[in-house]
């Protein structure tokens, strides 16, 4: 019996290689997408190409990228100008040096940088970044600047240097101008989550009762204010926080902080009432001793789909379109993939037809997992969840891969370390896709034992996480706290995808028979012993 699925899998792997690395005609037909830009880096990296073919298949891409770049630099010794849409001209007396690039060329020679401005100037340029990174004190030349201007320049400005120039108080007034911005929005998520800049901190706790932040620069804000125990202003701050948004996760968000700072059991019972599971949700429900949402588990029949390949990225774009196209039909959408091996699709329409209102939380491919331990097993699921909602042909726009979203370089290295061959789009099968999920898991447990970090990890890389773990200032002891550092990780998209994976981690545990609680786990963040090898114990 193992032989005999052994030697189906490897059919379905050389079928869906030979069906998945199609030809220029093939890629012309496809609908414009990420999956199609896809199959057009595949097609360049190809020998058989032409530089011909290659030049054709380029100019069908919908969004260029360093990868897409990098393989038609390759294939043929250029990158082709695509039309910009823009029509604003540059000004040629204008020196391009990028804030970034003139705060490391200042920090290594001053001199060297002074001579260079000097240089442009003496050919009628100008460069706003050159007059302040030359200045003696940048910050005070930064003032003299046109608002857009300064808040370009502190965006762009490196954590780095920004604590070694800019770390200074700005006025009421100049605060006042800023909030008018868009970009303001930029050098508060700055300014909040780098730490060290007290000075740039401090000026941040301001009255306002109502301002042009988005939601994020409102929260963050909060948090400032927290971090300096200042609990009035953050209330303010959070309670503008709640006006900006329309998201049930952003509410929670806010009420769950609202009861921190205020005790308040007012605001836990409207955590109580959300739809969303998260770890704000969660907690609250432990804190009242109540018991978990119930979600749905769907446990469907293996029914064989028509004209729908699961590995396909181009089918699934296909439904892509369908649910734009009739929005009001996702229900009946849904029933089309109702199959054992098509869940994750079916799960994902149910959930996006209930308005995310009715939580999902599918065991898909069994088999794949039924040698793993439990907690192994609810790592993955969560983490799947979170990268695809379980749809096996998903592609990220870096190219992350296949259910579990790897990128391409670990795929290599992974395959590598098998010592075997492994063509790319062998990844889009969920059961390899597990497999290889499974085999980084392995390496990313041996430093890390939480699963909110382990998310980090598998979301911004080891590198990034380990950084985070040894900065004193993050997961300490503290009245605020795991909650205050988890809000305070410099980077959105691992800030998120962590509190995410936690929610689901915990709720596939208890799918899968171990009673578990949030509480536990967010109480040992603090105690490196318990949840990795970075941080002294």
């Amino acid at each position: 019996m193992k032989i005999v699925l052994l030697i189906i899998l490897v059919l379905n792997i050389s079928l869906l290689s030979k069906d998945l690395n199609p030809s220029l005609k093939e890629i012309e037909s496809m609908p414009s997408s990420i999956s199609k830009d896809y199959f057009i880096w595949r097609f360049l990296q190809e020998k058989k190409t032409t530089k011909k073919e290659a030049l054709s298949a380029y100019r069908l891409i919908k969004r260029e990228n360093s990868r897409l770049k990098k393989a038609i630099r390759k294939k043929v010794g250029y990158v082709p100008i695509k039309k910009k849409s823009s029509t604003k001209k540059r000004d040629s007396k204008n020196f391009i040096i990028y804030p970034s690039t003139a705060g490391k060329k200042r920090y290594r020679s001053l001199k060297k940088l002074r001579r260079l401005y000097r240089k442009i100037k003496k050919q009628g340029k100008y460069s706003d970044v050159l007059q302040v990174f030359t200045a003696n004190s940048p910050f005070k030349e930064l003032k003299k600047l046109p608002i857009k201007t300064q808040l370009y320049i502190l965006n762009k400005t490196p954590s780095k240097y920004y604590k070694r120039y800019f770390n200074h108080p700005f006025t009421k007034k100049e605060v006042e101008k800023f909030s008018k911005e868009r970009a303001f929005n930029k050098t508060i998520f700055k300014i909040v989550t780098t730490h060290k800049l007290q000075k740039a901190k401090k000026s941040l706790l301001f009255d306002s009762n109502v301002n042009n932040l988005d939601f994020e620069s409102n929260f963050l804000l909060a948090m400032n204010a927290i971090e300096f125990k200042k609990i009035n202003y953050a209330i303010n701050f959070l309670t503008i926080a709640r006006t900006k948004t329309d998201k049930q996760s952003q509410y929670d968000q806010v009420d769950f902080w609202l009861y921190l700072v205020t005790n308040y059991n007012g605001f836990l019972d409207r955590l109580m009432k959300s739809s969303q599971i998260n770890i704000y949700t969660l907690r609250a429900r432990d804190i009242l001793k109540k018991s978990y949402p119930k979600v749905v588990r769907p446990i469907l029949k293996d029914v064989k789909i028509k004209d729908f390949n699961i590995t396909d990225p181009i089918d699934w774009e296909k439904i892509k379109i369908a649910m734009k196209k009739n929005p009001n039909e996702l229900n009946e959408l849904a029933e089309r993939y109702k199959s054992a091996e098509t869940v994750g699709v079916y799960s994902f329409l149910k959930e996006k037809a209930s308005k995310y209102k009715t939580p999902y939380y599918p065991l898909p491919y069994p088999d794949a997992m039924k040698n793993f331990k439990t907690k192994r097993k609810a790592i993955l699921y969560a983490i799947a969840r979170q990268e695809s909602r379980f749809v096996p042909a998903s592609i990220s726009t870096s190219y992350a891969v296949g259910m579990m979203q790897i990128m391409p370089f670990l795929i290599k290295s992974l395959t590598k370390k098998r010592h075997n061959k492994m063509d790319l789009n062998e990844i889009f099968d969920p059961r390899v896709a597990i497999s290889y999920a499974n085999q980084h898991m392995d390496y990313l447990t041996s430093w890390l034992y939480h699963p909110l970090f382990i998310a980090y990890a598998y979301n911004g890389g080891i590198g990034f996480t380990k950084n985070r773990l040894r900065r004193k200032h993050l997961f300490k002891k503290g009245r605020y706290e795991p909650y205050l550092s988890m809000e305070l990780i410099d980077y959105r998209e691992s800030r998120e995808y962590g509190k995410k994976v936690l929610a689901n981690y915990v709720i596939y545990l208890n799918l899968l028979g171990i009673p578990t609680k949030i509480s536990p786990l967010l109480d040992i963040l603090d105690k490196p012993s318990k949840t990795d090898r970075f941080r002294r114990k």
